[in-house]
């Protein structure tokens, strides 16, 4: 397991980002100012599914965000589109406790090959350590465990 300090020098490495982390830019959390300072600091490319954008969207919709600062956080991400077989694929993973919009980060995390995700939700980081991956969770207080200790982030379901 990497801390958030090591992925710093990876400039070739992929991160998945899922909507609990990044929610963290247009919603003030605790989190907030440690995931900024890992983010301006990192080289990584981040990566994600088309699904973050409608759940960051539908995020700023309940909290009279606005739009225009949803693209601006989208601008460093690139999406890739979900297709039949990830649908299938998320549903048939092994992990009981996942749920579903979960799933489909997960899967997609592993079919865009990433080495770690970044996320505050201690589902999906569990998940995603079972899976092989990293888990990122600038200032959740636990870098031996990075987010377990984090609430799961906002409402997926």
């Amino acid at each position: 397991m990497s801390t958030a300090a090591e992925w710093h020098g990876s400039a070739d490495r992929l991160v998945y980002v899922d909507t609990s982390a990044l929610a963290a830019l247009l919603i003030d959390q605790p989190t907030s100012p440690a995931l900024v300072q890992w983010l301006d600091a990192t080289p990584a490319s981040l990566v994600s599914s088309d699904l973050l954008e409608t759940e960051l969207r539908r995020i700023a919709v309940r909290e009279g965000v606005g739009q225009a600062d949803v693209t601006r956080v989208l601008d460093g991400v690139s999406l890739a589109a979900l297709d039949r077989a990830v649908f299938r694929s998320a549903g048939l993973l092994p992990m009981p406790y996942l749920r579903t919009l979960d799933a489909l980060h997960l899967e997609a995390a592993l079919r865009l090959d990433v080495s770690a995700v970044l996320t505050y939700d201690h589902r999906l980081g569990d998940a995603a350590r079972a899976a092989g991956l990293d888990v990122i969770a600038p200032g959740s207080g636990d870098e031996s465990s990075p987010g377990a200790t984090e609430p799961n982030g906002p409402s997926q379901e």
